[in-house]
């Protein structure tokens, strides 16, 4: 449910780009460049026989004139043998919509418009004058929510919510773990939540009642 999840939050990016979806072999891949952070190729089935995945890959790759990015949503692929590199691995979590969560303290409230939207972006990268990778679109993409919560006017923490059957993926965290999953928990009651994290946000994750459910990597073909 996981994997899903986020394979949709990689589709609705690519839409919101203007960039077409295209679903084989039990795959999702962008039609086009996708934006900076997002992944060419999604694999999301997990009973589909790697070596068919590979086969899919490799004619991808030889049409591309670019770096290729691939993310190995169950870590079932031996992609260096087709040239890739690999990025870096992370795990999936898991937070049950039963576990408690504390009171927010903060202000918290979805993005509505492109002006919430690039302020929200400056806070999420803490970085400006870059091309923006979340576009307006993006807010209207459906079952996606983006929250911010705000302190003296600014927004200093927030997350993207994506809805997916039973589960609420949770993404792009920035500020206090604790408040956000407080606000994502109050945002989409009864829903488990989860997505995928590593190194010290993986830590804070678990620390704040996600266990890891399984693995996944990302690869790069230069």
């Amino acid at each position: 449910m996981a994997a899903l999840d986020n394979a949709a939050l990689c589709t609705a990016m690519w839409r919101a780009h203007g960039l077409g979806v295209e679903r084989v072999d039990g795959c999702a891949a962008c039609s086009g460049t996708p934006p900076r952070f997002y992944p060419h190729l999604v694999t999301v089935d997990p009973k589909i026989d790697p070596q068919v995945q590979l086969h899919a890959i490799a004619k991808r790759t030889a049409r591309a004139s670019e770096a290729f990015f691939v993310k190995d949503s169950y870590r079932a692929l031996a992609l260096d043998g087709l040239g890739f590199e690999p990025l870096f691995d992370a795990r999936w979590i898991h937070r049950p919509a039963g576990l408690a969560a504390g009171r927010t303290r903060l202000s918290w409230r979805p993005i509505m418009d492109a002006e919430e939207l690039g302020a929200w972006e400056a806070a999420w990268s803490g970085r400006a004058g870059e091309p923006p990778l979340f576009l307006p679109a993006f807010l209207t993409s459906p079952g996606i929510r983006m929250l911010a919560a705000r302190a003296d006017g600014a927004i200093v923490a927030g997350c993207i919510v994506t809805e997916t059957g039973a589960v609420a993926g949770l993404s792009n965290v920035f500020g206090d773990t604790s408040e956000v999953i407080s606000a994502t928990t109050m945002t989409v009651p009864g829903r488990d939540l989860v997505g995928y994290e590593s190194g010290d946000a993986l830590a804070a994750a678990l620390e704040a009642g996600f266990r890891t459910v399984g693995d996944l990597a990302i690869w790069k073909r230069p």
